[in-house]
């Protein structure tokens, strides 16, 4: 009587034995494992009760899904190859599903890895296949098991490299050059903490100057009583961090500038920055950067609203006292080693986002959430901005500028569809409620050509909500006489809003007196009271648009199930279509805030018969961004940015894509809200929707 072959279920969880017996020993030799457990998924059961096929998923350590597998056996006639199209159908069905960049499929001597094809036309490839044992019956599993299990853990070696690869993000400075730098931050202002403490503790009118400073220039809340110590070092040691990132941005500036200088249209030289390495007085070091801004001023007649601030400097450069601190204080030496290392990196190609990048490693998680302020993903804003600037003379404005990334973004999409420098700078605005900020936004915009002879952002230290379309503004350009005048209307509001929680606003009076000054002809929705900032603004940017304009912005995905998502959405029908929500089964785009997110796209439209007919596209996608778009430097970038934006807007009901899937619903006059069907995502594991 022949032997009884293994069956699949047992065959899988073997293997997972195996690899979470690897995962244990890459852990206990101090090496990382990405792949951390194989586990038994399923089983499919014919009429005769036979288990027939098998599936087995690989996860990290965290539970994430890395790759999924079908099993057969190998005497069955879908297992004698396992390139057999119903098995390989079958793992790339539930790949596809689950957002993968790779399935294989296995029949016990053979496993083969494929890897999911970006466009949807293409054909999927075999990238690799490992011989797990020489069998052909299943009944044969048990005398090869230790060949199995070695040859199982190569092909497990090979998957979680390229898994590694895939992982990979695309700084256009490497993190470790904004790592450094953030050290180098952190290291100046711990030799600076002392001193504050000891100085600053019987102050109470200075600890007010402060407080009142640290509020209105970056929007943080401090209560700096040094009756609580612990905490007072705290507050006091991340408003050192603040000053001198401030103070870091303009070297950074000043770096570029030395760099670009000679290149430019009307060409100048910078001397190189000197700070007195040895020194010991806080004072000397400061007066060195004052020098050196005034010089970058005068060299190259511009850029003195990048330069010129300097939010808690006095704080920053405090002089020691008495003989111990004296000889104790090394601030020549911290500074140094600052200014080197921004010297160490390459600037001349400075990312959009990397001082945003800078300013969200510097601020403590503590202090991150009380601010409501998050760094946006190069991706995520070029997706926006595709999607909302059109032509080379489309007006734009952020109402929360941040660290610019929007705004220079936007500059350089119209400097691609053909706008000049100046008209590209002056179509640009942006609205920014804390100083601080608003300098980021400006120095983002200043330095987005340093080639050109002028740079004077459209920047406004403003609250959104005090911001009317067609009105003056405080901002001057030399050689332009009087104050400039809002834009009457834009074709693009684009942005991130702060996400703060009704119960921390402190704007909400301003909010509603703006509110009540719109047009009548745009009704207000009739919140509960207890809605997000985003909301607001969602509302207050209507007014801004032109007919047929478009707003793209990153809202939380409260929107789509709280009880002030209601009437947002309704809002919105009635006077938008709503091209498209999208957000992601594979990746969160704000890891470290408290709420998810999704990417809004409206487009301004007053006639009701094509809002009521508008097909909305929710959009769920497969891979990571940065699987889906080229290099930030590559040639092929803007085209890969509008093909994706194309894809999201053109998609079918459930086309068959992998990288992402699409439900079209028609938005009626609810936003399509009583039209959701239960099977919207149809195709995706239950589990898949956590």
């Amino acid at each position: 009587m022949p032997t009884p072959g293994m069956n699949e279920l047992t065959f899988v969880a073997r293997l997972g034995a195996v690899t979470a017996l690897r995962a244990d020993h890459r852990k206990q030799a101090g090496k990382p494992s990405v792949i951390a457990r194989g586990d038994v998924e399923e089983r499919q059961v014919d009429s005769q009760g036979r288990v027939r096929r098998c599936d087995i998923r690989l996860s990290s350590p965290t539970g994430r899904k890395l790759a999924s597998g079908e099993m057969k056996r190998p005497e069955h006639a879908e297992g004698r190859d396992p390139r057999n199209p119903n098995l390989v159908d079958d793992a790339r069905r539930k790949a596809l599903a689950r957002g993968l960049p790779y399935y294989f499929t296995c029949n016990m001597a053979e496993v083969v890895l494929f890897s999911v094809s970006a466009h949807p036309r293409a054909d999927d490839r075999e990238e690799v296949s490992y011989q797990l044992a020489p069998i052909s019956h299943s009944r044969e599993v048990e005398p090869y098991w230790d060949q199995i299990a070695e040859n199982w853990n190569k092909f497990l070696d090979d998957l979680e490299a390229r898994l590694s690869a895939v992982k990979r993000t695309r700084p256009s400075v490497t993190n470790a050059d904004v790592i450094s730098l953030r050290d180098s931050i952190y290291e100046v202002a711990d030799e600076a903490i002392d001193r504050a403490v000891s100085h600053l503790s019987d102050l109470p009118d200075k600890l007010d100057e402060i407080r009142d400073e640290v509020a209105n220039t970056f929007g943080l809340s401090t209560a700096l009583r040094p009756e609580y110590p612990a905490q007072f070092r705290s507050e006091l040691l991340q408003i050192l961090r603040f000053g001198i990132f401030v103070a870091a941005q303009k070297i950074i500036l000043y770096r570029v500038l030395e760099d670009a200088g000679p290149r430019h249209r009307e060409s100048f030289t910078l001397d190189s920055l000197e700070v007195p390495k040895r020194s010991s007085d806080p004072l000397a070091v400061r007066e060195a950067l004052a020098r050196a801004s005034a010089h970058a001023i005068a060299r190259s007649g511009d850029y003195e609203t990048a330069f010129l601030p300097n939010p808690v400097i006095d704080t920053v450069f405090i002089s020691p006292e008495g003989a111990e601190e004296i000889q104790n204080c090394q601030v020549g030496e911290v500074w140094n080693r600052l200014v080197s290392r921004v010297y160490d990196a390459s600037w001349v190609a400075i990312s959009q986002n990397l001082v945003g990048l800078l300013y969200e490693v510097i601020v403590d998680d503590e202090f991150r959430h009380e601010l409501g302020q998050f760094y946006t993903r190069e991706d995520v804003v070029d997706i926006l901005v595709a999607f909302s600037v059109r032509s080379s003379t489309d007006v734009v404005i952020d109402p929360s500028a941040g660290g610019g990334s929007f705004l220079r973004a936007a500059y350089y999409r119209k400097r691609d569809l053909g706008a000049n420098h100046d008209e590209a700078l002056s179509d640009t605005w942006g609205a920014e409620i804390t100083a601080f900020a608003a300098e980021l936004s400006t120095i983002s915009l200043a330095t987005a050509d340093t080639s050109e002879p002028a740079a004077y952002p459209r920047v406004m230290l403003k609250d959104f909500f005090d911001v009317r379309p067609g009105k003056s503004t405080d901002l001057e350009i030399p050689g332009v006489p009087g104050k400039l005048a809002i834009p009457a209307e834009f074709d693009a509001v684009i942005g991130n809003p702060p996400y703060i929680s009704y119960r921390r606003q402190t704007n909400q009076e301003r909010m509603i007196s703006a509110l009540v000054r719109m047009p009548q002809e745009i009704k207000l929705p009739k919140f509960s009271g207890k809605s997000d900032a985003y909301a607001w603004f969602i509302v207050y940017a209507t007014g801004f648009l032109r007919e047929g304009g478009r707003l793209g912005f990153v809202v939380s995905s409260a929107v789509l199930f709280s009880d002030y998502g209601i009437p947002l959405i309704r809002f919105m029908s009635k006077h938008y279509r709503i091209r498209a929500v999208v957000d992601s089964m594979v990746e969160r785009w704000f890891p470290d805030a408290d709420t998810n997110t999704v990417l809004l796209m409206l487009e301004r439209c007053s006639d009701e018969d094509a809002r009521i007919n508008n097909e909305i596209r929710f959009v769920r996608l497969r891979k990571p961004l940065v699987q889906l778009l080229d290099e930030p430097s590559s040639r092929q970038r803007r085209q890969s940015v509008e093909d994706l934006v194309d894809t999201i807007l053109g998609s079918l009901h459930g086309e068959a894509d992998p990288r992402l899937v699409v439900n079209v619903v028609r938005q009626g006059e609810d936003g399509g809200m009583s039209f959701i069907p239960s099977d919207a995502y149809d195709g995706v594991d239950a589990e898949e929707e956590e």
